[in-house]
């Protein structure tokens, strides 16, 4: 028995959902039909309120429903249009779901909208920071030309003082130099004044010259006197030339009045009184000198004062660095092979 009411009520039960969904879809077909044959003014109130929603969704604003003004319309159609304006107010929430749905739409577009202003300004921003990257790159670069400005100042700065110790450099070595050139003169000098003072300090009796070379000079000699006339005047001597030196003997005479210029390099009193210097020849007296006056006196030309000559007037006894003007017997110092003004009788400072 309960088993037979549960299939009854279960029969019931589905009858009825199938008499409601009949007797539903045969309302909405006819709710439908009457719905376009009927032009109401809740249409154009819907129709406006669409236009509003979609206005006010492209602003991006969200709106709920509103029907007061919907329901106002359908209240003024009459107790026959409440049927259609129930069916209106379920097309009216389909299109307000319609309209809600594009609402939601517009704010997904106004949303994606505002994701690409978004994206737009993150791209700004991205820019920003790039221009930024840029007026950075800029201002790295300006560093990098400050640098450069800096290493090509250093490098100026590098290179005047790596000039200016160069000049200083060839400053002191030029010092250094001159000292140097100053020391070996010295050197010079000093060696010069003792192989002056040993060729001015022989004493009589020293070993000759090989009789060989006395015979050269001698040939020489021979063509010296053909060539050469003696001066005449009173700066010179009459008589003996030679009276007075202590080795007339060993004297050949060349001239018997000779002049000649220079500078007096030695000076030295003899034992045998004598006064003898050596005299630095002026270029048109170093005919004068022979080979033994280069190779024992320095090329410079022997000249002696005897002593009956000193203290007299117009003869001087000069000192070493004196430039002096000179007139004697131009002879040859047979032992020695050297020219010489021996005796000089007149000697004056110019």
């Amino acid at each position: 028995m309960e088993e037979y009411r549960i299939r009854t009520a279960c029969f019931l039960i589905l009858s009825f959902s199938i008499a409601l969904v009949a007797t539903a879809g045969t309302l909405n077909s006819y709710m439908n039909k009457t719905w376009a044959d009927t032009s109401l003014p809740l249409d154009d109130i819907l129709k406006n309120y669409y236009i509003k929603i979609q206005d006010k969704s492209e602003n991006g604003i969200e709106i709920s429903p509103d029907f007061s003004q919907d329901s106002e319309g359908a209240n003024q159609t009459g107790s026959d249009l409440t049927g259609q304006a129930l069916s209106g107010e379920e097309g009216a929430n389909q299109t307000g779901s319609d309209l809600t749905g594009q609402a939601l739409s517009g704010e997904e577009s106004a949303n994606q909208t505002g994701s690409d202003l978004t994206g737009q300004a993150l791209s700004g921003e991205e820019g920003a920071n790039q221009t930024g990257s840029d007026l950075t790159g800029q201002a790295l670069s300006g560093e990098e030309s400050s640098e450069d400005n800096n290493q090509t100042s250093t490098s100026t700065q590098t290179a005047g003082e790596s000039e200016s110790n160069q000049n200083t450099n060839q400053t002191i070595e030029t010092q250094q130099q001159t000292q140097n050139n100053q020391t070996v003169n010295i050197q010079n000098n000093i060696e010069m004044k003792q192989k002056l003072e040993i060729a001015i300090s022989e004493e009589e009796g020293e070993a000759p010259i090989p009789l060989e070379d006395q015979n050269r000079i001698e040939s020489s000699d021979r063509v010296i006197v053909t060539q050469h006339k003696a001066l005449t005047g009173p700066d010179c001597k009459t008589g003996n030339v030679l009276a007075g030196a202590s080795n007339e003997e060993d004297l050949r005479v060349l001239s018997e009045c000779q002049e000649a210029t220079g500078v007096v390099m030695h000076t030295k009193k003899m034992d045998d009184g004598d006064f003898k210097f050596f005299l630095k020849l002026d270029d048109k007296f170093k005919f004068l000198t022979n080979e033994k006056n280069n190779d024992k006196t320095d090329g410079f030309l022997v000249v002696e004062i005897v002593p009956p000559d000193q203290g007299k007037s117009g003869i001087v006894l000069p000192k070493e660095g004196d430039r002096v003007h000179i007139w004697g017997a131009w002879v040859t110092d047979k032992p020695k092979g050297w020219h010489e003004m021996h005796p000089t009788w007149k000697v004056v400072n110019e």
